[in-house]
């Protein structure tokens, strides 16, 4: 069991292009979990354990912070699928599963798998991601994805005890989205990668140790990519806030007066359309806090010159407090009607129930109907076929990520 890394690979995309959010005491401590997170923990168990020729079986259980997670038969889809991956890019090679990665006391990481092929003269480090919000990538305008850059730094020693490597190849395999991506790099390029992570961890240490200093103002620097998981309150960061105002080209207190405008160039419409999730994230983010602060019973002044306050909101829906006694007043007043009607469970109770017996395809997958996916923007260069249906402007699913 690997123990925390102040500097967690995993969460070297935030604080590499952004070494002064280590100056925020929320992004020094462990992560904590999530239901998403733990989901994610238990196909990486199964993953490994296949990998080390420990395959669970359908049915088998993990207890994870007091929730099961189970080992049906599309997680083991997902798990095979990663598992033949991995083994025929092992072929003729070495493999490492769930290999300690360190760099130094204070940074590192696990990575999931790594492989050296020595004749290729070639190290391979893959990374199961088990998300389906958005698709990782192994590398990002050229330059490679953090983590798994740094997974193959640090096992760059290990590569070498069997001879020679003049490349690394980074993979992201990520089930979900069936989506596999890889990057391929020099040594020496993954070398100059270490320089830039070490000037990282030097400026982020001294942040630390000044946390309310102009220096670590001064390594604040927001983005898209740092900020949708960095912890601090958006309050705090001011770096942060000016990210979002120059984005909308606004101050905020001009807002009320006179909202942003939205760009006519296409260039710019689309620079600004990209920030658009980091912005949605931001004001949620913005939200949250306000509403913790006036819970915990601080004033927060609003336009109006009064501070923020609770009211109650829209009523819950009526139920029954004694459904036995509501049951007999009714009956005795409506008769049958008191009851309403039977009605058959959804296909996907359905399908919950009875999928892993014979009959499902046969008998009842042919009853079943499922409407094609509504469009969605998104990149050219994202690989799902272009959308061919016909479609209006409300049929269209809000714009994610």
């Amino acid at each position: 069991m690997s123990t925390h890394k102040l500097f967690a690979m995993s969460a070297a995309h935030r604080w590499m292009p952004c070494p002064g959010s280590m100056a925020f005491a929320e992004n020094r401590e462990s992560g904590g979990s999530s239901s998403y997170a733990d989901d994610g923990t238990a196909t990486h168990h199964w993953g490994s354990e296949a990998l080390l020729n420990r395959p669970g079986k359908i049915g088998d259980v993990q207890i994870i912070n007091g929730k099961e997670y189970t080992l049906d038969e599309e997680r083991a889809a997902r798990v095979q699928g990663y598992v033949d991956d991995v083994r025929s890019r092992a072929i003729g090679g070495h493999l490492m599963v769930e290999i300690q990665s360190e760099l130094s006391a204070d940074v590192g990481g696990t990575a999931d798998a790594a492989i050296v092929l020595p004749a290729k003269r070639l190290g391979i480090v893959e990374d199961l991601k088990d998300g389906s919000g958005e698709k990782v990538m192994a590398s990002y305008d050229g330059e490679p994805n953090p983590q798994l850059a740094g997974y193959a730094l640090s096992l760059l020693p290990y590569f070498e005890l069997f001879g020679p490597i003049d490349n690394v190849l980074l993979v992201v395999y990520q089930p979900k989205l069936s989506h596999i991506d890889e990057f391929l790099m020099s040594v020496e390029a993954l070398r100059t990668f270490g320089q830039k992570l070490s000037i990282a961890v030097d400026i982020a240490k001294a942040c630390i140790a000044n946390p309310n200093s102009t220096y670590a103002d001064g390594h604040m620097r927001p983005g898209k990519r740092q900020c949708r998981w960095c912890r601090a309150p958006s309050t705090a960061c001011k770096a942060r806030t000016k990210y979002v105002q120059d984005e909308i080209r606004a101050d905020f207190e001009t807002i009320a007066a006179e909202q942003p405008k939205v760009p006519t160039d296409n260039t710019k419409l689309a620079s600004a359309f990209g920030a658009v999730p980091f912005i949605r994230q931001w004001c949620a983010t913005v939200e949250a806090e306000v509403t913790r602060l006036v819970a915990d019973g601080k004033e927060i002044i609003g336009p109006d010159g009064k501070p923020f306050k609770f009211v109650e909101g829209k009523e819950g829906a009526r139920k029954w407090i004694d459904e036995t006694a509501a049951e007999a007043a009714l009956t005795g007043q409506l008769g049958p009607k008191a009851y309403s009607q039977p009605k058959l469970i959804t296909a996907p109770a359905a399908a919950k129930i009875l999928k892993n017996k014979a009959l499902w395809t046969d008998i009842f997958e042919p009853l079943i109907s499922r409407p094609r996916g509504r469009p969605i923007l998104t990149l050219g260069s994202d690989s799902r076929p272009t959308f061919t249906g016909s479609a209006t402007a409300e049929d269209f699913e809000d714009i994610s990520e």
